[in-house]
């Protein structure tokens, strides 16, 4: 379980962490009604166990966009969101790309170079 699993009130709003094209929003096996949005470059970031979605698939999204709603679809116990993010197609750890120095010495730097 690479994600982050984000749990405040029941149907939250949920807002995008950059921009980015809606490439997936439906149902998701074990992680139930989810949003894909895709940042280019081969970096994506999932939403899932969504109860409402106000986004559609080719839409494109600004930075702090509101996409949806928390719920409780798929396998889970209870409201919340989880949170992802994929690199060319695989998880990763989020917190790893939620930090600017990271970013800045483990990706900038490595294109740089």
């Amino acid at each position: 379980h690479l994600g982050i699993d984000w749990a405040s009130i029941k149907r939250a709003m949920i807002y995008t962490t950059n921009k980015g094209k809606v490439i997936f929003r439906d149902y998701l096996g074990i992680y139930g009604n989810t949003i894909i949005i895709d940042h280019t470059m081969g970096l994506c970031s999932i939403y899932a166990h969504t109860s409402s979605q106000a986004v559609e698939v080719e839409d494109i999204v600004k930075e702090n966009q509101m996409i949806g709603r928390t719920g409780k679809t798929g396998a889970v116990f209870g409201d919340h969101l989880h949170f992802g993010i994929l690199v060319n197609g695989y998880e990763v750890d989020p917190i790893e790309w939620m930090d600017k120095r990271w970013i800045k010495n483990s990706i900038l730097k490595v294109i740089k170079d």
